[in-house]
């Protein structure tokens, strides 16, 4: 198998099993207008994911299709909802995008020319000369940094770097930085050497203590929490420790609101506890 027939094999099945996994239903007609191929290619893709993975869907004459069976088990990441959307905004024969709206971040769109430097240092694991300039220093300076990450929080793109004038790991705002970049050398630095980058804490959620019972379970749900041994819904977080004050914003955990329909979830307090070291960063 070619590296490239094998990325088109991959890119091929992981369209299946999201059509299988959150339509029901597979068709012929979902490749070709997809991939834009004939009915015979479509065919044949489908008969490969077969033969790969024999027991992962049967066909139903009655739907004309074809559905999972007990036995899938996707094998390809990117099966949640937003994948899903992305491969049906390229679709003709998905479920119409009218009937899906989502907000995008109005601060993620970023001049191409503010990135490249960063690109080419991390691809070429090079040190670079940036200037930057921050809330406490408005002006720009040049900064010496060792890229190891791009990392979007939800909102805003940053860079996880080395810096030499904070002789530490930082994140750095991409749309900070001013778009000229002079490269010194290899990097000395990457993500091996960035404790916090290496370091993954668990983040236990749990619906505020103040919401009655009926409205606890409401909120359970919503962050598709299951009920402990001791009673209480709560759900496991894995996170990086260099990520986790971006984690605790997307949760409305880094305030506290007065009311709880308001707060509606808090982390558990042994894990509040545990985190505590690394919230004052």
């Amino acid at each position: 198998m070619t590296p490239q027939f094998d990325y088109i094999c991959q890119r091929r099945f992981h369209f299946i099993e999201l059509i299988v996994h959150w339509e029901g239903r597979l068709t012929t007609n979902h490749l070709q207008k997809h991939f834009a191929i004939s009915r015979s290619s479509a065919s044949n893709i489908i008969q490969d994911y077969v033969r790969f993975h024999p027991d992962f869907l049967r066909y139903n004459s009655s739907l004309k299709g074809y559905q999972a069976t007990e036995y899938f088990n996707p094998c390809l990441n990117e099966l949640d909802l937003s994948a899903y959307l992305k491969i049906a905004k390229q679709s003709e024969d998905t479920v119409s995008l009218q009937q899906f709206t989502w907000l995008n971040s109005p601060l993620a769109d970023i001049a191409p020319k503010k990135v490249r430097g960063v690109l080419q240092a991390l691809n070429s694991q090079l040190r670079v000369d940036v200037g930057y300039a921050s809330v406490s220093s408005p002006d720009f300076e040049a900064r010496i940094i060792s890229p190891h990450n791009l990392v979007f929080d939800g909102m805003r793109w940053h860079v996880r770097a080395y810096c030499e004038k904070n002789r530490d790991f930082r994140d750095f705002v991409l749309t900070r930085f001013n778009g000229e970049y002079e490269f010194e050398g290899n990097a000395e630095y990457d993500q091996s050497h960035d404790t916090l980058w290496q370091t993954q804490l668990d983040v236990v959620i749990e619906p505020d203590p103040r919401l009655t019972p009926e409205r606890a379970h409401i909120i359970a749900l919503d962050h598709q929490m299951t009920k402990q041994v001791n009673g209480r819904y709560q759900r496991t977080i894995n996170v990086r420790a260099a990520l986790l004050l971006y984690l605790l914003k997307q949760l409305h955990l880094d305030s506290y609101q007065a009311k709880p329909e308001a707060q509606q979830i808090i982390l558990s307090p042994e894990c509040l506890e545990a985190l505590k070291p690394y919230m004052a960063w």
